[in-house]
Order: C-alpha cells, then sequence, then structure tokens
C-alpha cells in the first residue's frame, strides 16, 4: 500500500473530506457472480463505507451537510471487467458532532489510550456489545443540523436521525445497516 492510499484512509476514518481526486472511482473484488447482491450499506476492508444507489437516493433526500457519495464501480479483479451493471456509492461521512455521554453507556464501552481527534477521548465497543441503549448520547441530539454524522469519540460511529431511519425502513434498506437506538440523557 502506498503512502498516499494509507494517508487517505487515516483522513477518511478522520471524517475529514476527501478531494476529488483521491476518492476511489472503481473497487476490486473476485469472486462474485454476476447475479451477486450486495447489501445496501458495508464497509470495505480498509473501512470504507459503501452504499447501494437505492440506499444513496435515499440518504441524498437528507441533510448530509459535508458529507458526499460518490458513484464506484466493482470490477472483477481476475477478469478485469465490471462485476455488474449496478452502480454503487462510495460515502465519505465527513460531519463530526459529539454528543456521546461515555459515563452513561454500558460497562463494556472501552476507554482507548489513542485519540483521533484533538481534545475528545477515544472509545470504542466491541460490535457483540452493541444493543438497544448501549450508547447514550445528549437529548441536544435532536436538534442536530444534520441527519448523518460521527461522533468523534466512539471509533467507527455513525449516527443518524430518526427520520433518516424510517425513510431506510420505509425503503427496505435499514437491516444492514445493523441500527441501535440510543438512550437519551
Amino acid at each position: 500500500m502506498t503512502q498516499k492510499s494509507i494517508e487517505i484512509i487515516k483522513r477518511y476514518h478522520k471524517a475529514e473530506k476527501l478531494d476529488l481526486a483521491n476518492v476511489p472511482t472503481i473497487l476490486y473484488a473476485h469472486g462474485f457472480s454476476k447475479t451477486v447482491k450486495l447489501p445496501s450499506f458495508f464497509r470495505t476492508q480498509d473501512g470504507f463505507v459503501i452504499v447501494t444507489e437505492a440506499c444513496a437516493n435515499v440518504l441524498k433526500q437528507f441533510r448530509l451537510g459535508e458529507s458526499v457519495l460518490y458513484p464506484l464501480s466493482f470490477f472483477d479483479i481476475q477478469l478485469n471487467e465490471p462485476v455488474n451493471a449496478q452502480t454503487y456509492y462510495f460515502f465519505n461521512i465527513a460531519e463530526l458532532k459529539s454528543y456521546l455521554c461515555p459515563e452513561y453507556c454500558t460497562q463494556e464501552l472501552d476507554k482507548r489510550s489513542y485519540t483521533k481527534h484533538e481534545g475528545y477521548q477515544l472509545f470504542s465497543l466491541y460490535h457483540a456489545d452493541y444493543a438497544d441503549y448501549a450508547i447514550a448520547v445528549e437529548k441536544e441530539v435532536l436538534a442536530c443540523d444534520v441527519d448523518l454524522w460521527q461522533d468523534p469519540e466512539l471509533n467507527h460511529s455513525i449516527f443518524m436521525s430518526d427520520e433518516l431511519k424510517k425513510a431506510l425502513d420505509e425503503a427496505q434498506l435499514s437491516d444492514a445497516w445493523q441500527l441501535f437506538l440510543c438512550d437519551l440523557k
């Protein structure tokens, strides 16, 4: 992996808006059949968020702030041809909002020895410990000016408004997101 690639991944994980020249337009895969149906939301090995066109169309109806959806294609690495005719989207989530209340979260919340964002303690939660109300957030979250964001204190977090969650439910696209209710404090 090149140093430039490493820097792009780091910037992405810090929720920074990437320069258009650094956004992937093609992802390579192997072993996919032409009829593969990918979930509406998934992460790549590098942690990039990818969504389907149907999911992107729902997201585009909401307040995304600085976050951007970029179209991309999947290519078969062995055949060097498109896996299918579908358009997917690289989701550059570039909104950071701090609402986490770690003192009210589940005891399984792990305090990290490093930070990603200056002035914020970083916590993480093992995926098996996620459940409704495991994460507590300030009630001010209800007045958030965007519908989807990351919290600088919760590693790999994605939070969304109730309105966006309902729209994903109505479009039958929310299952892949593995969404959990937060405890308002």
